[in-house]
């Protein structure tokens, strides 16, 4: 079983969740959280939302935990 954290998004198509995201072997999520990430998780559920985004990994106090995911709109991406 893969180790997975728990993590709120902020703003975007899924405001307000918490996202259950893998974590690597240090224990740290992905950095960012992309359409095709968020299509795999809720699908059918984002047919009439605008997914032209990223989620970036956001840390709360030092390098973390805790951390939210914060939407990016494209035209703002890294």
């Amino acid at each position: 079983m893969w180790a997975r954290a728990d993590i709120p998004a902020v703003w975007g198509p899924v405001d307000g969740r918490n996202l259950l995201v893998p974590v690597d072997d240090d224990g740290f999520p992905p950095e960012i959280l992309d359409q095709n990430w968020l299509w795999v998780e809720y699908g059918g559920e984002l047919l009439d939302t605008d997914v032209g985004g990223v989620y970036e990994l956001v840390p709360l106090g030092g390098p973390g935990p805790p951390w939210v995911y914060v939407w990016t709109p494209a035209a703002e991406a890294r």
